[in-house]
């Protein structure tokens, strides 16, 4: 089989990706449990923030706390949302994606077939 420059080009780049996978798992489990984290930490601080002021009858600091709550909330979900894709992702491909190492492990008994 006669591969094109292009999917000679996709085959390296994925060979590639397959070599840096080892040390990319690390960075996304990490970088997903500080995003959880730190979107936990968020609110659990405005909450105590937002009853803090609550409890004290301060109508006009509670206001803006809810307020504040209001613009990070949304950005807290967001960035919750992102760690835990991150975490899924790690660890549905710890070994590495299965498609792709599959097809360079085909790729490859080919090559050393032609080669033979």
């Amino acid at each position: 089989m006669q591969l094109t420059t292009r999917e000679q080009k996709l085959i390296e780049r994925m060979r590639k990706q397959e070599r840096q996978w080892p040390c990319l798992r690390w960075f996304l489990i990490g970088t997903g449990i500080f995003a959880v984290l730190c979107s936990g930490f968020i609110v659990t601080e405005l909450i105590q923030h937002i009853d803090t002021i609550v409890a004290a009858h301060d109508d006009v600091m509670s206001r803006g706390w809810m307020l504040g709550f209001a613009l990070f909330w949304p950005k807290s979900l967001i960035l919750f949302g992102f760690g835990v894709f991150f975490i899924i992702w790690t660890i549905r491909d710890w070994h590495g994606n299965a498609n792709r190492v599959l097809l360079l492990k085909l790729l490859a008994a080919q090559q050393k077939d032609q080669a033979l």
